[in-house]
């Protein structure tokens, strides 16, 4: 069977072919393709975005045909030409499947359109990642007024951002609409692309994390982490709720002054004269006299993500929305105990008291609580979300048993 994969970014195993690059981002998918390298009766080619008509191409890289394609994330709609791009890639490739791995770019829209002109719309899925059409309604969530309308020199204000995340739902929410199947993993996704779409097909497949980390399953240690640490993966728009972390630190601060924050991701603080979110993160630290408690660990690789999951002493997601944080299933998958918002479909990867601790989103004090639960290790509280944790995501991620699954529903579209 040969199946089309049109992705939103191109794959860090291509990106050589490409001369850019690596992308950290999309690992699922990455995941998914090695796994379903190992089997003879699954042929994946690829459709990428590129941003420069230099580095268009199709051609044939690491066993696999890819295809091409000119692209803005930030187009508001398709055009025509897009749709014809897509009916010459699908003409030359002759898939038996075509599947679309996200619903917030315009050019899925533009796939659906080129497969309903080829008449493949029956064997066309979605693949549900995040629904910004649901996300932009959390985009601003306990960001005070004055922040949101704030421009700095030529950036956009927080409110644009926001709306940006709404004129990618209307593309999103025609993509669902018009097609038949999606592929999806928490209750939330079910329960937001019925809404949208009540006669969809929805299947239900878990994502495979990156490679490494079954390769490092489990070797996270009370006895080596740094204590009163807290490792958190991202910070740099508002949806992550970093702030919500900020407003929970004094609390454990007071019962444990060395507490320290260690973020991945860009020093949102240098950019404090461009971006709204930035300058209200730095008023708050300087506010809450947090600025000797934080540390920002710039871009990180795979295995710094492992060596920070192993380290940190409790790993937290803050979200105000969230589909499923891999970041939260990678920490888990480690073994360092987690505490996460209770949003979208993170509520069905930890069992609160169990393997973590959930808590309301805008709840700080309720974060700085459990934070602290972590931090005391009551009668082996770490040891126990750890292993707990650990066996979970074994048995969620398992690899060959999410990528059968997967050519389960492939075989299931074939049928209908």
């Amino acid at each position: 069977m040969k199946v089309l994969w049109l992705c939103n970014i191109v794959l860090p195993d291509f990106s050589q072919e490409f001369g850019i690059k690596k992308n950290p981002f999309g690992g699922w998918m990455t995941g998914m393709l090695h796994e379903l390298e190992k089997r003879e009766d699954i042929d994946i080619c690829l459709c990428f975005p590129i941003f420069d008509s230099i580095r268009l191409k199709d051609g044939k890289y690491n066993g696999h045909e890819y295809y091409t394609f000119l692209c803005d994330m930030d187009a508001e709609t398709y055009s025509i030409e897009m749709v014809d791009v897509f009916e010459r890639i699908l003409r030359k490739s002759r898939p038996d499947i075509v599947h679309i791995w996200g619903t917030e770019y315009p050019h899925t829209a533009a796939m659906l359109q080129a497969c309903t002109r080829r008449n493949m719309l029956d064997r066309s899925v979605i693949n549900i990642q995040g629904l910004v059409s649901v996300c932009y309604t959390h985009y601003l969530s306990g960001v005070p007024g004055e922040y949101r309308k704030l421009k700095l020199d030529d950036s956009r204000s927080l409110e644009e951002d926001r709306e940006l995340f709404a004129k990618h739902g209307k593309c999103e929410t025609e993509s669902i609409k018009t097609v038949k199947h999606a592929v999806g993993r928490t209750d939330w996704d079910r329960a937001c692309t019925e809404a949208i779409n009540p006669g969809i097909h929805y299947h239900f497949c878990n994502e495979i994390l990156r490679d490494m980390f079954y390769a490092e399953a489990g070797t996270w240690r009370y006895e080596k982490c740094r204590k009163h640490s807290i490792f958190v993966s991202q910070a740099s728009y508002p949806v992550k709720g970093f702030h919500y972390l900020l407003q929970a630190l004094p609390v454990v601060i007071q019962k444990f002054p060395d507490t320290q924050v260690y973020v991945a991701g860009a020093d949102i603080l240098e950019g404090i004269d461009e971006n709204p979110y930035s300058l209200y993160l730095n008023r708050l630290m300087k506010q809450l006299g947090l600025m000797n408690h934080i540390t920002f660990l710039g871009s990180i690789n795979e295995s710094e993500m492992i060596k920070q999951y192993r380290n940190a002493n409790v790993f937290v997601s803050a979200s105000t929305i969230e589909n499923e944080s891999n970041s939260l299933s990678e920490a888990k998958i480690i073994g360092v105990p987690s505490v996460a918002s209770f949003v979208g479909g993170v509520c069905n990867r930890i069992n609160s008291g169990w393997d973590g601790f959930l808590y309301p989103y805008d709840e700080p004090m309720m974060m700085a609580y459990y934070i602290c639960r972590i931090f005391e290790n009551k009668d082996n509280l770490c040891g126990r979300f750890s292993e707990n944790s650990v066996k979970k995501v074994l048995d969620l991620n398992d690899p060959k048993r999410v990528a059968d699954c997967n050519v389960m529903i492939y075989r299931e579209i074939a049928k209908m």
